[in-house]
């Protein structure tokens, strides 16, 4: 059901000024971040409520409508390089986990024969959240943490991204 996406890592190395859209979803605010047609940071934005949109390049708009419709994540954008070479590793893995599934800290991190731990900090640092789907990964006994925070809007917005999922896979 979920094709296995490969990361397509780019240097992000120009003279171009990098610009800042933001996006309004059915659970928050994505600011999205781009570069010279590479995309260089998505965030949660929980303080700010009303940002103008502004005119997404459609490489990155119709994936993220595309998403919003299906649940399916297909982003073929360059993503600037970021990271180490282990956090890149879990963040691949984390694109392999198919669409409206979970995995456990402890299940991926004996797959990628690491600690929860190590997994869990390289989840906190996702550059690319929605993207790259950290919020499939899941504690043992609970929904475990989303973007460095294990309560408060962050945790709703995981929530919310797993309920979309796992109600639109069930819809097919």
């Amino acid at each position: 059901m979920t094709k296995k996406t490969h990361l397509n890592w780019s240097n992000a190395k120009s003279s171009t000024p990098s610009q800042e859209y933001f996006y309004n979803t059915p659970v928050g605010l994505l600011s999205i971040k781009v570069h010279a047609n590479i995309l260089l940071k998505t965030e949660w934005l929980t303080k700010i409520k009303n940002a103008r949109p502004g005119h997404l390049p459609e490489t990155i708009l119709q994936p993220l409508n595309h998403y919003w419709q299906t649940a399916a994540m297909d982003f073929a954008v360059p993503l600037a390089i970021q990271g180490t070479h282990f956090q890149q590793k879990v963040w691949q893995a984390l694109c392999h986990i198919p669409l409206g599934q979970t995995h456990t800290y402890g299940e991926l991190a004996k797959e990628l024969n690491t600690s929860p731990r190590a997994l869990a900090n390289a989840c906190r640092c996702n550059p690319f959240p929605l993207i790259i789907p950290c919020h499939r990964i899941v504690a043992k006994t609970g929904l475990g943490g989303y973007a460095g925070q294990t309560s408060g809007t962050m945790i709703e917005i995981k929530r919310a991204l797993l309920q979309h999922e796992n109600k639109l896979t069930h819809e097919l």
